[in-house]
């Protein structure tokens, strides 16, 4: 999808891909508060991929021929159009997703930050010099792959965007995202911004799981950044197989927090339950369970389901409001189901465990505190998309690190205590690309994450974001002369031409 410049982005970018009678297949986009359609969105064939695909190789190569200082003030520009649209696009997003008015506009927050620190990294991809082998000059060049391809999830779709696109374009690539086909207005938006702002090497399509993987698997398509659901990620990655395309994955994940014996309860309570039911339990950063030393555990769980309960949950334009509806009644069915499953399975719920009584229309779930569920509970086996926190006591550090690696969920990991050698040994022993502590919230774009073993793999955020959007090329120059190196070849080459060859 590219467009015009008109007057109100906005508008015109929505406008653009509002479906008509004729159009045929369609996404309806609903408002997560309230269940009502708010808008008709035409979707996107494999045809219509495939030649975004094209338009925007043809895209990145002028893109790459523009000067650096071009380029770095293009991607400010970009940022600069995000900030000034920040309160539409913060309603447009907690619309679509549920996510509270501040939430979404904290998103748009880290997609400006991102834009900006990447639009530093422009022009200072380096490679490295290599002088290790006697009589010879070598050095490496980092070059784009041409278009990278992003999916992203319908959470925190917006500055996932900006922490796909943003090392892609700073590399010197094109860019071409999928929307999810349940949040997909903002993702159009925030494209629209960046064409106004001069960047048209950056296309957007949204559509079904099955568009995701036609991406993932397309000849021209360098290089893949996923966000999103195991299922469809999987089919991602046996998409990309054919072509071998390079993917940075990241995974719906069961994040565990740990409560050292040294925590201050007072700051990791809230924190704690905040990274779990902020976005309605949706975000994939947050935790999903506590581990909580046992000399702590019954403090923990009586603050903890009090906090829980003094969680206000409406409608996500609502002021008044702490936690909004998840994305979806069908996602808010699924979680209830779940819930059940898992209180037959042992668990007991402390505070919540239900849909919210009195409220109507979105899928509003109350944020539930639940205790006594091993790892094969069903609240615990697989990712849970919905606020629903899980705690357990622990007595020994090793052991606890033994549990939680066994689940393979490597994303993040959080560690509250105050004890410095103590905390340091829980980080080393967890098999997690990023550990977190005393925090539950330290993204930045200037500091690389990384997602292991079934959480996903590759870098998001940092230098290593770019690196991961080039592809490394390595040139040796032998700098001896040539009857130094092969003196049988050096004196066949120097024979006449009009002796012939000698093996007749």
């Amino acid at each position: 999808m590219h467009a015009s410049s008109p007057a109100d982005p906005l508008r015109a970018a929505l406008s653009s891909v509002l479906a008509r009678p004729e159009d045929g297949s369609c996404i309806e986009v609903i408002d997560a508060s309230t269940g009502e359609t708010v808008h008709r969105v035409r979707e996107h064939g494999a045809e219509e991929v495939d030649g975004l695909i094209v338009s925007t190789t043809g895209a990145a190569d002028r893109w790459r021929s523009l000067e650096v200082f071009a380029r770095v003030r293009a991607l400010l520009d970009w940022a600069d159009g995000l900030e000034d649209r920040r309160d539409e696009l913060a309603e447009l997003t907690a619309r679509e997703t549920g996510a509270l008015r501040a939430e979404a506009g904290l998103d748009v927050d880290r997609a400006v930050a991102c834009l900006r620190h990447y639009a530093g990294l422009v022009g200072k991809v380096d490679g490295r010099v290599l002088g290790g082998v006697p009589g010879h000059f070598g050095h490496t060049v980092r070059e784009p792959f041409g278009v990278v391809g992003g999916i992203t999830a319908p959470n925190s779709a917006l500055s996932t965007f900006a922490w796909q696109a943003a090392p892609a374009l700073a590399a010197g690539n094109g860019f071409v995202l999928h929307a999810h086909a349940e949040a997909p207005l903002g993702p159009i938006v925030m494209a629209h911004l960046a064409w106004e702002a001069g960047i048209d090497a950056v296309a957007v399509f949204t559509g079904p799981a099955s568009l995701a993987a036609h991406l993932a698997g397309h000849e021209s398509v360098g290089m893949v950044a996923y966000t999103g659901s195991v299922e469809t990620g999987r089919e991602v990655v046996r998409a990309s197989a054919g072509p071998i395309v390079p993917l940075t994955l990241n995974l719906a994940s069961r994040n565990n927090a740990f409560v050292l014996p040294s925590a201050d309860l007072a700051k990791a309570v809230p924190s704690v339950l905040h990274s779990r039911f902020s976005c309605a339990g949706q975000n994939w950063f947050g935790a999903s369970h506590v581990y909580v030393h046992v000399s702590l555990y019954e403090q923990f769980v009586t603050r903890a389901a009090a906090l829980a309960r003094r969680i206000t949950v409406g409608a996500a334009l609502d002021p008044d409001v702490l936690m909004g509806p998840l994305r979806s009644e069908a996602a808010c069915a699924r979680l209830v189901e779940t819930v059940s499953a898992g209180v037959a399975a042992g668990a007991e719920v402390r505070a919540g465990g239900g849909r919210v009584s009195g409220l109507a229309g979105g899928g509003y779930h109350e944020p539930t505190l639940v205790v006594g569920a091993g790892p094969e509970n069903p609240l615990r086996a697989e990712p849970v998309a919905g606020p629903v926190l899980s705690v357990s006591p622990y007595t020994d550090d090793a052991a606890v690190a033994a549990e939680a690696n066994a689940t393979r969920s490597g994303a993040v990991a959080q560690i509250w205590g105050r004890d410095a050698g103590a905390v340091k040994a829980l980080a080393g022993r967890l098999d997690v690309g990023t550990v977190w502590i005393n925090t539950h919230d330290a993204l930045s774009p200037e500091i690389s994450m990384t997602a292991w073993r079934d959480s996903g793999y590759g870098a998001a955020g940092g230098p290593d974001a770019v690196d991961a959007c080039t592809r490394t090329k390595m040139i040796m120059w032998d700098v001896t002369p040539l009857a130094g190196r092969a003196p049988a070849f050096t004196g066949i080459a120097t024979a006449a031409d009009t002796e012939g060859p000698r093996n007749v």
